[in-house]
């Protein structure tokens, strides 16, 4: 640990070197605004001359950055890019057992290097028609513990995009996207991560979306059909496969058949609001305990952002759920909030306030079950270390959080251009309890604990990007002994895109 923690000092020290060195040699100083006595006295100005070239790049970074710009469109018909993610993550007490060995190896605590490569291009043979591809792979090495066999993880090659998108079809305002793609909807709340079983290395959907924009009053609907494998093969075939660990070739642990109808409204002044229905419909691929679901869940809800003024934002989303879910009906709601102050000072600070409510399951409605179920939510939304916990004490599947009453607090500031910081406080709770009577968890106690976030990210340049993430989440009454120990996550990042 002590080693560990070391290693990730000397990596923030190196970060924050560059964010004291690079801004003095890259970055030019706003030019000074002159006074209202200068502008008075300002003679009127000259016709206005053609405009002038853009300038030069200077440095040798501005250079690289241009060079990569202009390389990315060879030809009118072809656009391209690539990017590189390599990751050091660090997680101790994921079950809050310091004595446990949850990680599956010999030690309560583990640590990976994760190398994620991806290519992609769009290919344009005639006006409103792409096609568009995207190929992806990751490999992970295990520094500790050395009994994880195999040390070196190769991942599968995949094509996780892969699709035609048409405008315009039929000359009217309806764009059609067939094929594996990314979808987000919202803040990604119950939208977002079709691929949960495979962390971040991929998030797609294998589906077919319309979206038709109705300008005359504001307002986009958005229809989208989906079918999800709930292996890598999918609609799609692998590229390449490994055959050393059978499991990876999962993405999630059922297979998926959904329906969305997502409407957006802007016609109110600085306001966005939404309404949707989500079907979603999935049968178990994956054994239980924590593997996949028989389920026919219906959702509906709505979703408001806006800015109340220069300073004030807010979002709010509330949705309620019905339908079965392994064997029982279900009936479930949540909501999510935040509310956000921005200074509009030289550092950029800005103070928000959060609020989440997700139900649980509660005790004696025998054949009704209250858990909220997060859909295509299942992703790290404000915590990297808590989607793991709730994996390895037992209590539910990857990145699948109910039961839940969540109050935060957080900060960030921008010291320069390129640094920003930012630090978030949470309260957790289980306003349900519904885990009473299991091992590991107490009979009344509702207090998860609280969970403290620490971020710090630096813009090297254009293409390169890093960050350096620490959590730390502090148990309380809703587990009972052995799950009283501090659970930890350290991850360092280095993001170049081409």
């Amino acid at each position: 640990m002590v080693q560990k923690i070391g290693i990730l000092t000397m990596m923030a020290a190196a970060m924050l070197c560059w964010a004291t060195v690079l801004p003095a040699a890259v970055e030019v100083s706003a030019p000074a605004k002159a006074s209202p006595k200068a502008l008075s006295e300002t003679p009127a100005p000259a016709p206005a001359a053609a405009p002038s070239p853009a300038p030069e790049p200077t440095s040798w970074i501005d250079k690289a950055d241009q060079w990569i710009d202009q390389t990315k469109t060879p030809t009118s018909w072809m656009k391209w890019g690539a990017d590189l993610r390599i990751r050091d993550e660090y997680l101790s007490s994921p079950g809050l057992d310091a004595e446990s060995k949850a990680t599956g190896t010999k030690d309560n605590h583990t640590n990976w290097i994760r190398i994620r490569g991806r290519w992609w291009a769009t290919f344009t043979p005639v006006k409103d028609v792409d096609l568009n591809l995207r190929i992806e792979w990751e490999g992970r090495e295990w520094t500790h513990p050395n009994d994880v066999n195999p040390m070196w993880n190769k991942e599968n090659v995949v094509f996780d995009t892969l699709n035609v998108k048409l405008t315009h079809v039929g000359g009217t305002p309806l764009t059609l996207t067939i094929g594996r793609q990314d979808i987000i909807l919202g803040d990604g709340w119950l939208v977002l991560d079709g691929t949960p079983y495979d962390g971040s290395r991929t998030i797609f959907f294998d589906a077919v979306r319309a979206t038709y924009e109705a300008k005359e009053i504001d307002t986009t609907a958005d229809f989208i059909f989906i079918k999800n494998s709930f292996d890598s093969f999918g609609m799609v075939p692998l590229i390449h496969t490994y055959d050393t660990i059978p499991t990876k070739n999962y993405q999630m642990e059922q297979d998926e058949t959904g329906f969305i109808l997502w409407l957006t409204n802007r016609s109110l002044k600085n306001t966005e609001i939404n309404g949707y229905y989500i079907f979603k419909d999935g049968h178990r691929e994956v054994p239980m305990p924590f593997g996949g679901d028989n389920e026919s869940i219906h959702t509906f809800g709505a979703r408001v952002v806006g800015d109340i003024d220069d300073h004030w934002k807010y979002r709010a989303e509330g949705a309620t759920q019905f339908g079965f879910r392994n064997g029982q009906r279900l009936q479930a709601y949540g909501f999510n909030s935040r509310l956000t102050y921005q200074f509009k000072d030289p550092m950029d600070n800005q103070l928000r306030v959060s609020f989440e409510y997700l139900s649980g399951d509660e005790p004696g409605t025998k054949g009704t079950n209250e858990g909220w179920v997060p859909l295509w939510g299942r992703w790290p939304q404000w915590s990297e270390l808590y989607v793991y916990t709730v994996i390895f004490t037992g209590e539910q599947r990857v990145a699948e959080i109910t039961d839940l009453e969540r109050l935060a607090v957080g900060w960030s500031v921008k010291p320069t251009n390129k640094l920003t910081f930012a630090a978030d406080y949470h309260l957790l709770f289980a306003p349900t309890n519904d885990k009473a009577g299991t091992a590991g968890f107490s009979n009344n106690g509702q207090f998860r604990g609280q969970l403290i976030t620490l971020l710090a990210t630096y813009d090297f340049t254009k293409h390169m990007k890093g960050h350096i993430l620490s959590e730390f989440f502090f148990p309380g009454n809703f587990y009972t002994k052995p799950r009283d120990d501090i659970a930890t996550m350290l991850r360092a990042e280095i993001y170049f895109t081409w």
